[in-house]
């Protein structure tokens, strides 16, 4: 079971974005972002980063993710 971080979960233009990272077993962090609609909770899209990019503070790893969710949102042409 994975529980959202609440100091990772974030809302943007209508969705919402789970950006609580993957703790590697080298104690480092790995972003990953799950974006839902806030209306109905439906899975528009996740983001697994590459292997090899990873942070060593855990707000770096979630600032990392929201970051580039909030640009997929805007870029997107997605309508709610």
């Amino acid at each position: 079971m994975t529980l959202m971080h609440f100091d990772a979960a974030f809302t943007h233009r209508g969705y919402l974005l789970n950006c609580a990272p993957a703790r590697a077993c080298d104690g480092t962090y790995q972003p990953y972002v799950v974006i839902s609609r806030s209306s109905d909770g439906e899975l528009v899209a996740n983001r697994f980063f590459p292997a090899e990019l990873r942070f060593d503070e855990e707000a770096d790893a979630i600032a990392h993710a929201r970051d580039w969710a909030v640009r997929w949102i805007d870029a997107s042409s997605i309508t709610i």
